[in-house]
């Protein structure tokens, strides 16, 4: 069972890697300069929702897939640079400086994401050491 939710996690992880793709596609689909309508309703909305969702679910299964205190702590960081995400166009009128950081943190919610999938695989994939099986059995049995 824990292997199988390494593997959720892992799934998870990569897929909000893609969202984080098709994000960005969505944005360059509506920039006027390259062509595209100036309505970004699809970018707004896919964001909200999906890649919303997508940020959760990682958390969410790295905690059932007890991925330990460093991968729920970066897939915790990883969903707050989406919070952070989602807050910056807001400052776009008071304060554009601020709203202007929205591209930028979206490189960095790329970058932690693609650590996160990354490390989530690894565990998913590592060998399991007789050691390891030994450890968690001996856990299971001793009295509490």
């Amino acid at each position: 069972m824990q292997s199988t939710l390494r593997y959720v996690h892992a799934g998870v992880a990569w897929l909000f890697v893609l969202a984080i793709l098709v994000q960005v596609f969505l944005a360059g689909t509506a920039i006027v300069n390259l062509g595209g309508s100036g309505n970004f309703a699809t970018h707004i909305d896919f964001g909200y929702t999906v890649i919303g969702i997508l940020a959760l679910a990682v958390l969410i299964a790295a905690i059932a897939a007890r991925a330990g205190r460093r991968d729920i702590g970066i897939a915790f960081g990883m969903l707050v640079l989406y919070v952070v995400q989602t807050s910056l166009p807001y400052a776009r009128s008071s304060i554009p400086e601020i709203a202007a950081l929205h591209p930028v943190n979206a490189l960095l919610l790329f970058g932690l994401a693609v650590i996160v999938a990354r490390r989530a695989l690894r565990q998913a994939t590592a060998p399991r050491t007789d050691a390891a099986v030994s450890a968690v059995a001996a856990a299971a049995e001793a009295p509490r």
